[in-house]
């Protein structure tokens, strides 16, 4: 019974990170009205970076209780303090925790649901990481039609729920693994991965706009690409845990032929699609590091994550517009070679 009890704090865990993701740019609109700020924006993501990375090396320890409880409890309060904050800053300070919550929770979640479920582990981590999609996707919608402290404070009242939920959450199991193979192809893959992920939700809008597209389609099919990347992992998550790194391959065979499409106006808006494609890549790629590697390599593995999100994306600012469908496939065809590259050393192994 504990287990289920702590799979679905997890799962809440992570639904909050997804809404913790989403927030700037969901709340943006709203803190221009409200607090009338503009470049000060930018110290709402430096105070949330310098969080999530010094979260993350929390939870790389063995103990589990009280810190992710205590990360739960972090957030709720946060998120109750910038419902009610009277100033900007005070929203700046506040996404210090908000980012040590998230790292501390991402990791957390992650890897008690797959030492809990180690016969299930690919399986279930990209059916809990659904969580992340669907709180990705819930927020803009909710703080449109929600009022903007009923919002935060509902928010916080689920992280404070979820904290009961993974309370006395057992320390780590394995902190290191066998260490079977080089870890340093996974990081990349991952880094590789989430630069993916992101430069196709921050810079696809751009290309189907130089394709003639109005923008209102572009915002819409983004939604649609976070919708099918939580669909992704909840629809795949059976079918990939039978034969991992060959599954993962195929999908990102199917992810280049649309992104070879995604090259001419009329298919270009099948690019949502690649988001049910990719959508079990990060979970499993955790599960894989998890089992050969131990619970202290996740926090590189997350690191790997956070500089691909933020560095990649920012580098395809300097291309121009008809090198931004050019840079996707080739993001894509790199991660597929490291991948095709540890699924023969794993053959030969």
């Amino acid at each position: 019974m504990a287990d289920v009890r702590f799979f679905w704090g997890s799962f809440l865990a992570l639904f909050l990170v997804g809404v913790i993701v989403a927030l700037p740019g969901a709340a943006l609109p709203l803190w221009r009205a409200r607090y009338g700020v503009g470049e000060e924006v930018s110290l709402f993501f430096t105070a949330l970076l310098v969080g999530l990375l010094l979260g993350v090396r929390l939870a790389q320890g063995e103990r589990r209780h009280p810190l992710f409880p205590g990360a739960l409890l972090l957030v709720g309060l946060a998120l109750f303090g910038v419902a009610f904050a009277p100033g900007f800053p005070w929203v700046v300070a506040l996404a210090f925790f908000l980012g040590l919550g998230e790292g501390t929770m991402n990791v957390l979640g992650n890897s008690l649901v797959g030492e809990l479920f180690p016969e299930r582990r690919v399986e279930l981590l990209n059916r809990v990481n659904v969580a992340f999609g669907l709180g990705a996707v819930a927020t803009p919608f909710a703080l449109t039609f929600l009022p903007y402290g009923l919002f935060f404070a509902l928010a916080g009242l689920l992280a404070l729920f979820a904290a009961l939920l993974v309370w006395e959450a057992p320390k780590v199991a394995r902190a290191s693994g066998e260490a079977s193979g080089r870890l340093w192809p996974f990081l990349l893959a991952v880094a590789l991965y989430t630069g993916l992920e992101g430069s196709l939700a921050t810079w696809n809008r751009v290309w189907l706009e130089a394709l003639g597209h109005p923008t209102a389609l572009g915002g819409l099919l983004l939604s649609l690409y976070w919708f099918f990347l939580a669909l992704g992992r909840l629809a795949l998550a059976k079918r990939v845990a039978q034969r991992p790194l060959f599954s993962l391959q195929a999908l990102l065979l199917g992810v280049m032929g649309l992104l070879a499409l995604n090259l001419l106006p009329p298919t270009a808006l099948l690019f949502p699609l690649t988001g049910f494609l990719l959508g079990p890549l990060f979970s499993t790629l955790f599960a894989l590091v998890q089992a050969r590697f131990g619970h202290k390599a996740l926090g590189g593995l997350m690191y790997a994550g956070a500089a691909g999100s933020t560095l990649i994306p920012a580098l395809f600012a300097l291309l121009p517009q008809g090198g931004i469908p050019l840079g996707l496939l080739a993001l894509a065809g790199a991660i597929f070679l490291l991948l095709q590259g540890l699924a023969r050393r794993e053959a030969h192994a």
